[in-house]
């Protein structure tokens, strides 16, 4: 038995999501010592006053590594 498939080609347009109800971008901060983690959240600033007590506590603990995690949409423009 065999299966067909018909593939359509057409453009696609790919952009951050903007509608409302969207979740916002988030931000979570790792130390790349003992890779503790920041909350995740909407505000980096909050990542990044974790990261400040964090290193304040340990203070060779001095790499991060953000991650962030942003929604995005795709739409056929044809």
């Amino acid at each position: 038995m065999s299966t067909r498939s018909v593939i359509r080609f057409a453009d696609w347009k790919m952009s951050p999501e903007a509608a409302a109800e969207a979740p916002k971008m988030v931000h979570e901060l790792q130390c790349t010592t003992c890779c503790a983690t920041s909350a995740p959240h909407e505000d980096f600033e909050i990542a990044r006053d974790w990261a400040f007590q964090h290193v304040g506590r340990n203070p060779s603990h001095q790499g991060y590594r953000e991650t962030v995690t942003r929604f995005w949409r795709m739409t056929l423009t044809s």
